[in-house]
This record gives C-alpha cells, sequence and structure tokens, in this order.
C-alpha cells in the first residue's frame, strides 16, 4: 500500500516507475494518495524518495454517507444521558448533580443534543527507501510523520423550543453553563487539539517480476509485498475528545499488496491494485459507551479494554499516459478503502457491557471512494547512474460513509542510482 514506479521495456522509460510515493496510509480522516505501482526489477537499484501531501475541511460524511460536519459524522451529541451508567456521580458536587438532574428528565424529540462545529488540517511527509536485490526480491522502509489539527471547535445546540423538556429548561441550561468544568471533573476536554508525532513505520519484503516480451503488449509488471506495521504513532489520548491518532492507535499491522501493471502503444499503462492489512489485538485506554443512547466523540466513562481493530480493504485502477512530452506524464486513478467493525472487550464488567460499548458509531465500519490525478515529470537519462524525479498530486474522496471529506494536495520527489559494481 505503499507508492513504488514500474518499468517500461526501456531502461529510460523504466526508471519513472520506481517508488515515488509512500502515503499510502488509509485513514478515515483523508483522502490517500492514488495506489503504488510495481516496482522495476533491476538488481542492486536503490531508492530514495520523499513525499508530502496536506489538506483541509470542516465537512464529513455520516453513517448514512450524507454530507454533515466533520464532528457529527457519528451523529448528534447526547448531552441528555451523558451522565448515564457513569460510576460514583456525587449529588453533593455541583457538576454531578446538574448530570443527575439532566438524565432524570424525559425525553423529548432532540433534547439535550448538540451538533459540533469545527476545522480540520491535515499535514503528512514520508520518507521512503527501497533496495533491490537479485532475481526481483526488494525491502522497503518508510518513515512517516503526520501533524493533525482539530480547531475552531464549536457547538450548536438543536433541543427544541416547545414541549418539555426543552431549550429552556433549568437543568439544560445549567448544564450548558458548566460544561466545561463537568467534562473536567471526569478528565476528558473539547479543546481544539494539535499533535505532531511519528506514524507507524513499516517494512517491507517484496518481489517483483517484469515482462517486456509478451505479445500485443509493451510490457506485464506484478508486484508482491507483504511486511510490517511497528505501532510507533502515538495512541490516541483518552483525555482529549477530538484526539485523532497519527497511526493505527497502537496495533501491530500485517500489510499485504499485489500490483500490476500493463503497457500498451508505446505510451499507455493500465495498472490496478489489491491491498489488505491485518492487524493483531491490542490492549487500550479508552473512552466507551456507558448507556446505548450515548453518542458522540464525548464520553466520560473510560476503562481498559482489549481492543480488535477493524481490518483495512482497498482496491484500485488507474490509467496512465506516460512520457507524452519528454520526461513528463499524467494518471488518473481511483481507489475504494474500507475498514471493518472494530470491537472492544471490556476489562471492568461491573461498569461497561461488551453490547452497549460496542454499539458506539465509532466502532463502526468506514468506507471511502477516492479520485486521484497526478503530473510527474522524471530527468531519467540511458547511462546515468543518479535519475531524479518530480511530482504532483491532488485526492479527493467523492463518496464514503463515517470519513472526513478532505481533499489533499501534495508533491514528492525521488532519487534512483542504479550501482554499476
Amino acid at each position: 500500500m505503499k507508492k513504488t514506479f514500474v518499468s517500461h521495456a526501456f531502461f529510460v522509460l523504466a526508471l519513472l516507475m520506481v517508488p515515488a510515493s509512500a502515503l499510502g496510509y488509509r485513514f478515515h480522516y483523508r483522502a490517500a494518495d492514488y495506489h503504488s505501482e510495481p516496482r522495476f526489477d533491476r538488481n542492486c537499484l536503490s531508492s530514495v524518495d520523499v513525499s508530502v501531501m496536506g489538506g483541509s475541511t470542516k465537512n464529513g460524511r455520516n453513517g448514512n454517507e450524507d454530507k454533515t460536519d466533520f464532528l457529527n459524522i457519528y451523529g448528534a451529541h447526547n448531552m441528555h444521558r451523558l451522565g448515564e451508567g457513569v460510576q460514583n456521580l456525587d449529588p453533593l458536587n455541583i457538576d454531578d448533580a446538574i448530570l443527575i438532574n439532566l438524565m432524570a428528565q424525559p425525553n423529548n424529540g432532540n433534547f439535550g443534543k448538540v451538533q459540533f462545529t469545527g476545522k480540520f488540517k491535515y499535514l503528512g511527509a514520508d520518507i521512503t527507501l527501497t533496495q533491490n536485490f537479485c532475481n526481483g526480491f526488494f525491502a522497503q522502509l518508510v518513515l512517516p510523520v503526520h501533524r493533525l489539527e482539530v480547531s475552531n471547535v464549536a457547538f450548536t445546540d438543536i433541543s427544541p423550543s416547545t414541549g418539555l423538556p426543552n431549550i429552556n429548561s433549568a437543568e439544560w441550561t445549567q448544564f450548558l453553563a458548566r460544561f466545561d468544568n463537568i467534562l473536567t471533573r471526569h478528565g476528558v476536554s473539547k479543546a481544539a487539539t494539535k499533535e505532531t508525532n511519528i506514524g507507524d513505520v513499516v517494512i517491507y519484503g517484496g518481489w517483483t517480476y517484469n515482462n517486456d516480451t509478451i505479445d500485443y503488449l509493451d510490457f506485464l509488471d506484478v508486484t508482491i509485498k507483504t511486511g510490517l506495521s511497528i505501532p510507533t504513532a502515538r495512541e490516541r489520548k483518552s483525555t482529549h475528545a477530538f484526539s485523532i491518532p497519527g497511526g493505527y492507535n497502537g496495533h501491530v499491522g500485517i500489510p499485504l499488496s499485489f500490483d500490476m501493471a500493463l503497457g500498451l502503444y508505446d505510451w499507455f499503462t493500465f495498472g490496478a491494485h489489491v491491498g489488505g492489512q491485518f492487524f493483531l489485538k491490542h490492549d487500550v485506554h479508552a473512552r466507551m459507551k456507558t448507556h446505548a443512547d450515548q453518542n458522540g466523540f464525548i464520553k466520560l466513562a473510560s476503562g481498559k479494554a482489549r481492543e480488535d481493530l477493524g481490518n483495512l480493504w482497498d482496491i484500485g485502477t488507474y490509467l496512465k499516459a506516460d512520457h507524452i512530452f519528454g520526461g513528463f506524464s499524467l494518471m488518473v486513478g481511483y481507489n475504494y478503502t474500507a475498514q471493518e467493525d472494530t470491537t472492544l472487550a471490556v476489562e471492568d464488567t461491573d461498569v461497561f457491557t461488551d453490547l452497549i460499548v460496542n454499539s458506539d458509531e465509532m466502532l463502526k465500519k468506514w468506507r471511502m471512494h477516492t479520485v486521484s490525478v497526478a503530473a510527474e515529470y522524471d530527468f531519467a537519462q540511458e547511462g546515468q547512474c543518479w535519475n531524479p524525479k518530480l511530482g504532483i498530486f491532488y485526492n479527493h474522496p467523492v463518496a464514503g460513509k463515517r470519513i472526513f471529506n478532505t481533499n489533499t494536495i501534495g508533491g514528492n520527489a525521488g532519487l534512483n542510482i542504479t550501482w554499476k559494481f
């Protein structure tokens, strides 16, 4: 699932196709870069690539695939039931007393519910090192760095103005007046967040095959690789409601991918990708639901659980006009990414129940459809050992479920070194 470049029948064309971008990590919060292409099979070829991309959004898609603010992709936050099931509420404490009085009120439509708004910004950079050995075998190391920011956090009260209770009920106005204090008492904040950290480092081993002698085709290239995703990224902070992890939340992952490319008419390339990532279970400390009606990012109770992170799947395809003007190439691609439901096995069964905890919309499957376009220029020359290349790309999520609608734009620079021993 990391970016590499494919060969052509001719060596000069082939040098464009070695790794150019490894920003292939799949997350619900931003559109990923286009899929990898098969690697060039040349003994002892070394590649160094740096890719940077970023984007921002205020929007997302909820569980019904409807557009909404990105902080509401899991539905409106139900503050009316925020205190339900929370242990050791003290009626003598002003903030706990407000929670107790609020949840004692009957239901009335959207009473006690709020919708949050904000702005999400993403900036990421990947450094990718790839080394060919002999007979098509290669190794690859990907070092990612992410900056994730949630800012301008605000909320709108959507409680009804008629019936009882309503937007003017004393219990509700008291809650809103003490909102931040109530969250602080239970060790959580709804404040903006900004984090910069290393993502999950990935090590790959793979095999690639190039054939330029097939009838009716310029070439057929195939690459298969697998590896290990090491949980070097910081896990999600349970003290910050809107904290977003820069990796897979402490899980060891096992990525698998298959890439294929066909060359036609000396300039046209069709490629396809199938990939997946499987995760080992991991113990986490997380915010969890204590009542079925609770919803959204904000939860008061936290505890330990065994997390079974949903497996990731992605498929994609691309068309490429290769070297249409000197070293200039254009590409358009599509990929579908989905992550299965995540489940938690709670440790403290006196406070939490697996059924209620796993009803959380935040744990449900997400999916994203992305269209990508890219332009590249390679400076490779036949017989030259050092061959640089540059590229730019744009990724747009066209549809999805439980995702942020974060368009991303970026660029990459790479250097391919053909050693002569």
